[in-house]
């Protein structure tokens, strides 16, 4: 009897003991499956993150800072050492997610050697379109002042040795560009007048014009963002026909606070179906500068003229920096239809609702010379 309680009491305690056994298995099971999840969702967090940033990368607009940083890419560098390149002079954060963004969006293998000014403020993206065009520059400089002409820049060209004026501007007309903007422009004597951006640029001895007017026609596409671009869309009005006003704003005011506002003056003329009446316009149309706006012909017959024509000019009148391309696409809303300086000698001017008050400001500014 007491031999059968004890064998009874031997495999209860052996049960327990593969109960707890089993218990311990389980346990150790789930910890192990818990630790497996926690991994699998860092992970996931990790690479969900890294997607993330590369979509915030390449959907960024840049927002350009007038700070640049001059990068040389040599012969042959593979995009490993190029983004070693960019990591080095700080102007990209993270040197796997540019090796992986340029294979993912196919750039990889087509970056070009030269040496680079690239904006502090560029993003991963544009910093890998300006790296194809392949526009050596570092060894002159050539600088575009804001408001430059065409034929004015076409001499500076000839000045620095790149190519006579004629070249220049018969390259601007035939010449062959892939940019997006530059397709639909209409036939004009001067086609690129108002995309070749002010900058300065550093050129080579054997820079030619079709690499000078690349490398100006890149920097406007810099330029014109997507925010630019979808204010265009919703504007009414097209990129040229903003390009335009933009480059008369550059010619007429020299004061920043004023450019919205006479970008406002500009529209509210066009709405009433005034005509604009504007000299720089002139003056463009006689190639004449602002010193010869005393002598100017008004009843000059040219499409460029808006004392004769009604509405914008054929086309832009100068090559415009961003801050005149931004006020003509984003014009202060306001009821003026005149503006004149407000003395000789000075930039400001006097902004009027009517022409009697227009009369007044020019007679006070006639009196001012005297």
């Amino acid at each position: 009897m007491n031999k059968n309680m004890d064998s009874n009491n031997e495999r209860k305690r052996q049960m327990e003991r593969r109960r707890l056994r089993e218990k311990k298995r389980r346990r150790t099971k789930w910890i192990r499956l818990g630790v497996f999840l926690v991994i699998a969702i860092v992970i996931a967090l990790i690479f969900f993150g890294i997607m993330k940033s590369f979509m915030m990368s390449s959907g960024e607009e840049p927002v350009l800072s007038g700070e640049t940083i001059t990068v040389t890419i040599p012969q042959g560098a593979s995009t490993v050492e190029i983004a070693d390149i960019l990591k080095e002079n700080k102007l990209i954060k993270n040197t796997l997610k540019f090796r992986i963004s340029s294979k993912l969006d196919g750039f990889d293998g087509t970056y070009q050697q030269g040496t680079y000014e690239i904006d502090k403020g560029l993003n991963d993206t544009q910093i890998m379109e300006l790296l194809q065009t392949g526009v050596v520059f570092d060894d002159v400089k050539f600088t575009v002042p804001e408001g430059y002409t065409t034929k004015q820049i076409a001499a500076k060209a000839e000045e620095a040795g790149v190519c006579t004026a004629e070249e220049f501007i018969e390259e601007c007309n035939t010449g062959s560009f892939e940019f997006e903007f530059v397709k639909d422009l209409p036939d004009r004597d001067l086609k690129l007048e108002g995309y070749l951006f002010p900058d300065t640029y550093y050129m080579k001895e054997e820079t030619t014009a079709h690499e000078l007017i690349q490398a100006m026609l890149a920097r406007f596409e810099q330029m014109y963002t997507k925010e630019y671009q979808n204010a265009v869309a919703a504007s009414g009005y097209s990129l040229d026909e903003l390009v335009t006003v933009a480059s008369v704003i550059e010619k007429e005011i020299k004061v920043d606070e004023e450019r919205p506002r006479a970008a406002g003056v500009i529209y509210n003329r066009l709405a009433d179906g005034m005509s604009l009446q504007i000299d720089a316009t002139v003056l463009y149309a006689m190639e004449m500068t602002n010193e010869d706006s005393s002598t100017i012909d008004l009843e000059c017959v040219s499409p460029y003229n808006t004392y004769k024509v009604k509405g914008l000019p054929v086309g832009p009148i100068s090559n415009s920096g961003e801050a005149c391309f931004k006020a003509a696409l984003y014009p202060e809303n306001n009821k003026y239809l005149y503006y004149v300086v407000e003395a000789k000698g000075q930039n400001n001017h006097i902004f009027c609702e009517t022409y009697d008050d227009f009369l007044d400001a020019k007679a006070k500014y006639t009196a001012s010379g005297n």
